[in-house]
């Protein structure tokens, strides 16, 4: 029997352009060893803000030679309190049984059971019955943009069905199930140890439900066959089924949905202090090195908005950004995401995931946290970079960012310039990354209308990342 698997098909804006650097030592890809042997020139002495010459406040203007990209520099410019940054070594983590034991004791607050257990006759028998119905009423308006496919079997490629092949396929499977299925089957609380799933993987995994707290569910796994792969997700919500939405801001709100009446939002009383009180006590108790509250942010979740016919309530919810801070200098924290990499041989790569920490607060404590690509740090390679002077920095960033960006119609503007940690791959070691010093450029993109967007806020997403030790361009969808 075939089995199905699902894909939506998702559209993304891309913003960035290729194109040869203008300037000898403005590039991408350098090599790790050169990095590390610039880095070991004499770093100076003194504060770094005081080092490198970094003014608190910073204005600028420039444009393109067409005049179409202009660029705005009213940024406040953010320097660590500290005097020196080392490169540090990182590798890929796992999280211990210490760690899941104190998400468990600090956020279940029912007794968990084990979501596999054999599902009974009845149950299987329910399910037939609501996706023939499902069948007879045909898809939502959301099912119809999503593509189906067949992953296929030796004798048979992959190929695209319709959705009512899917649905028919869903009911056979099913029917399969119910004719070896037990007549009963009594749930198993879980132990909260990490069971293995084969040689290379583990995981604790549980779901439970109480009146007056609502369900809940706990995954936490660690996979040693692929870097990035541990991972810690715990959800407490009114339905046993987590719908994962767009988190937007008010302004945002106002912004993709004109019609949408803002007075019928829905607000929160705990306050900003308050849910940071709740997630520094719990992530305390996880041990992890320099782990620090990095922004805090009131958010609302979306899905309602986006999947209308999903009858998800909207909801107001205090979005906790956590991530290291390492010898007194940060990571600093970006949405961005890594692209996968095609091999030669016509695969691909997983990527090795940025470390991420995030916990959602409402008004009845902690309902969501998600824990992502743990880092393990290692060892200093340096004791302490040479950084390169702050106005070298900007004059990189005026010239590479018209490059980088070559071919688009829009006005930046740059509000916030950072100097943090950013993790790059290590050449030619799998697992193995540098925590190297860069300079991040945060700000909006107002573009034309009529274009297939008018304006792009995102205050997580770098416009530009250089390297502040050589200069040099990281991409953060290619992880150096």
């Amino acid at each position: 029997m075939k089995r199905f698997l699902p894909f939506v098909l998702l559209l993304a804006l891309l913003l960035t352009g290729c194109q040869s650097t203008p300037e000898e030592g403005i590039v991408k890809g350098k090599s790790s060893d050169a990095l590390i042997e610039k880095a070991q020139a004499e770093p100076g002495q003194g504060a770094l803000a005081e080092k490198l010459n970094a003014p608190e406040h910073y204005e600028d203007a420039f444009s393109n030679e067409s005049g179409a990209l202009t660029v705005t520099v009213d940024a406040d410019v953010t320097v660590p309190d500290a005097e020196k940054v080392p490169i540090w070594r990182v590798e890929d983590g796992a999280i211990t049984q210490a760690q899941a034991d104190a998400l468990i004791k600090g956020l279940v607050r029912t007794t968990l059971y084990d979501p596999d257990r054999p599902l009974t006759k009845s149950e299987i028998a329910d399910q037939i019955v609501q996706a023939k119905q499902k069948l007879a009423e045909g898809p939502s308006e959301q099912e119809k943009d999503v593509i189906y496919l067949t992953a296929g079997d030796d004798s048979d490629e992959a190929g695209q069905m319709t959705w009512e092949q899917y649905m028919q396929g869903t009911i056979d499977r099913l029917t399969e199930q119910y004719e070896n299925a037990p007549e009963t089957s009594e749930p198993q609380p879980i132990t909260g140890q990490f069971e293995p799933l084969d040689e290379n993987a583990e995981s604790i995994l549980g779901k439970g439900y109480a009146d007056g707290v609502g369900y809940e569910s706990l995954s936490i796994s660690n996979s040693r066959g692929q870097t990035g792969m541990s991972v810690a997700h715990y959800y407490r919500g009114d339905t046993d089924t987590y719908a994962s939405g767009t988190q937007s801001s008010r302004d945002e709100i106002a912004q993709r949905y004109p019609d949408f009446d803002l007075s019928t939002l829905p607000e929160i009383e705990i306050t900003e202090q308050e849910a940071a009180a709740l997630g520094d006590t719990l992530v305390d108790t996880l041990g992890i090195p320099g782990m620090r509250l990095y922004s805090a942010r009131k958010l609302y979740d979306t899905a309602g908005l986006a999947f209308p016919d999903q009858n998800m309530p909207l909801q107001c919810r205090w979005v906790l950004q956590y991530t290291r801070v390492v010898d007194g200098v940060p990571i600093t924290y970006t949405d961005d995401a890594l692209m996968f990499t095609w091999q030669e041989d016509g695969t691909f790569q997983i990527p090795w995931t940025y470390e991420t920490l995030t916990v959602y607060v409402g008004d009845d404590g902690i309902e969501e946290l998600r824990w992502e690509a743990p880092y393990t740090l290692t060892e200093t390679v340096t004791e302490d970079s040479a950084l390169m002077a702050f106005d070298d920095i900007m004059d990189i960033f005026q010239k590479m960012y018209l490059v980088e960006q070559d071919g688009m119609e829009a006005d930046v503007t740059v509000d916030a310039v950072r100097l943090g940690y950013a993790r790059i791959l290590k050449q030619d070691e799998f697992g193995v990354g540098l925590l190297v010093p860069v300079w991040d450029f945060f700000g909006t993109i107002t573009g034309e209308n009529g274009t297939m967007w008018d304006k792009w806020d995102d205050p997580d997403a770098s416009l530009l990342t250089i390297n502040a030790i050589d200069g040099s361009i990281i991409d953060r969808s290619q992880g150096y």
